[in-house]
Order: structure tokens, then C-alpha cells, then sequence
């Protein structure tokens, strides 16, 4: 509840798919005969337990970019090992579920996400127009800092997860940085931003990505919870909010300048 006495709800159904990152058993990035299509050591035995906590499809497959998941899909990744991808979920209902896998991934010892393991939420906007998606891109970089201070060090300083706010794309002062195409195509140049719309520029689906969460929601249930929400939404106070105005030194509202951690608390209501 804030001072606005405004209640805070957590039935968003806006739908979103995960990626949990774990350690493959042998430690290796990857497998042993990776370009025969050998699979990560222990991969087999993470798919059984995610089978068994969630009941449903799962399967294991050569590493390539999946979309609109109807079943649990368990690759190799090449920078830490094994990558489990969640079918489309939505509600508490799927947020539910993701908790139940990664309780069941604590839970056992033989399961490991170290430092090269993140977590990464991609969230539906495939209901949103261009000048939407570019209102949501806008804040994210008013508010990344606030973010970021979420995460440990080595988020900040990993080139998986680089600054919006740093990106040389803001540099030219002739483009119009509130164009809405300049913002949805300049963040689909790689998918190795912060946020980033890889995959919708590269017409692959209609998501955007947070990547800056670290290891520790995957395999801690309620920090993977949390993020999901405190995503969900900042994407919702974004669009009742609209586009920043251009800079007007007197309003910290406006512009790209950051928010500070108040202003970053009034904007999510919190």
C-alpha cells in the first residue's frame, strides 16, 4: 500500500516465458562432441525432475532458439551449460509453476547455478503498438540504474547484460531519441542488452527481454517470484504512464536523465 493508498495487484496476465540457466554436472560450457549433437552431462536427469514437479511435456533438443513453447524445453548453453525454457505461462498460476521447478532445482545438491548461470524473463507484447513498446523501452532506461543496484556486481560489468543507459546507440544528438522506431529497432541489434527486443525486430516473436537477474532465481523460488512481478509490473506502470516529454530540467519525469530510488518508488506506486 503507498501514500496514494493505491493497492498493488499481482493478478497481471500479461503472458511471459522463462529461461532458467543451470550448470551442466561436468561443469563444461559445453559437451564433450557438442557438433555431433552430444547433450550437456545431466541434462537428462534435470528434465526428469522437471517432469515430475510440473506433470507436463518435456523435451531435449540441440540448442536453437525456440518460440511460443507449448512444453518445457531443455537445451545446451554454451556459456554455462544447460538452459531450461518454460512453455508460454501467464498469472500466478504459471509464476506458480516456475516456482515449483526451481524449489525442486534447491532442493537437490546435484543441481548448480554459478556465476555463469542468469535468469531471463521474456514478456509478451504482442497486444502493444510500436509507440507502446517504445514507452516501455523509455522508462526501463529512466529506471535501469534502480535495477541494476537489484543485482549483484557482476551484472553491471557482463557483456550479456550491458547498459542501455551506456549503449553508443544514444550517442548521435541529430536522431530523435523518442522516435518509436528508432528505440524498438536499435534495441534488436543483439539480444545482449539489458532489455532488448531481439527477437521481435528479427520478427521472431513479439517479446521483450530482461536479462539482469543473476543466478540466484534460479534456484531460490522467491527471488525468481518477485522479479517476475516487480516486471509485470513496471511494464503496467509504464503504459498508464505514457512517454516521457522531452527534457524539462525542472521535472526528473522527463527526459533519460535517471530516476532517483523516491521517484523510482512514485513510479511504481510502491
Amino acid at each position: 500500500m503507498g501514500n496514494n493508498n493505491q493497492t498493488i495487484s499481482c493478478k497481471n496476465l500479461r503472458r511471459f516465458g522463462v529461461e532458467i540457466e543451470l550448470n551442466s554436472f561436468d561443469q563444461r560450457n559445453r559437451p564433450l562432441g557438442y557438433e555431433f549433437g552430444n547433450v550437456p552431462d545431466g541434462i537428462q536427469y534435470i528434465a526428469n525432475i522437471v517432469h515430475k514437479t510440473v506433470k507436463e511435456k518435456v523435451f531435449i533438443q540441440k540448442w536453437q532458439n525456440n518460440h511460443n513453447n507449448d512444453s518445457w524445453i531443455l537445451k545446451p548453453d554454451s556459456s554455462c551449460g544447460i538452459e531450461v525454457c518454460t512453455p508460454v505461462l501467464k498469472g500466478m498460476k504459471g509464476i506458480k509453476k516456475i516456482c515449483s521447478v526451481v524449489n525442486a532445482f534447491s532442493n537437490n545438491k546435484k543441481i548448480i547455478a554459478d556465476s555463469r548461470c542468469s535468469f531471463h524473463v521474456h514478456v509478451d507484447v504482442n497486444d502493444l503498438s510500436k509507440e507502446e513498446v517504445a514507452t516501455i523501452i523509455s522508462w526501463w532506461i529512466k529506471c535501469e540504474y534502480l535495477f541494476m543496484q537489484l543485482v549483484p556486481l557482476k551484472r553491471k560489468r557482463n557483456k550479456y547484460c550491458q547498459m542501455l543507459s551506456f549503449s553508443s546507440i544514444f550517442n548521435n544528438v541529430e536522431i530523435d531519441l523518442y522516435n518509436p522506431s528508432f528505440l524498438v529497432s536499435n534495441l534488436g541489434q543483439h539480444k545482449y542488452f539489458s532489455m532488448n527486443t531481439y527477437h521481435m525486430v528479427n520478427r521472431k516473436r513479439n517479446t521483450i527481454e530482461f536479462r539482469i537477474m543473476d543466478e540466484s532465481s534460479c534456484l531460490n523460488y522467491f527471488d525468481s517470484k518477485n522479479y517476475i512481478l516487480l516486471l509485470l509490473h513496471f511494464i503496467d506502470c509504464c503504459l498508464k504512464k505514457g512517454m516521457p516529454k522531452k527534457y524539462d530540467a525542472t521535472n526528473s519525469f522527463t527526459g533519460y536523465a535517471w530516476l532517483d530510488a523516491d521517484e523510482f518508488m512514485q513510479f511504481l506506486k510502491l
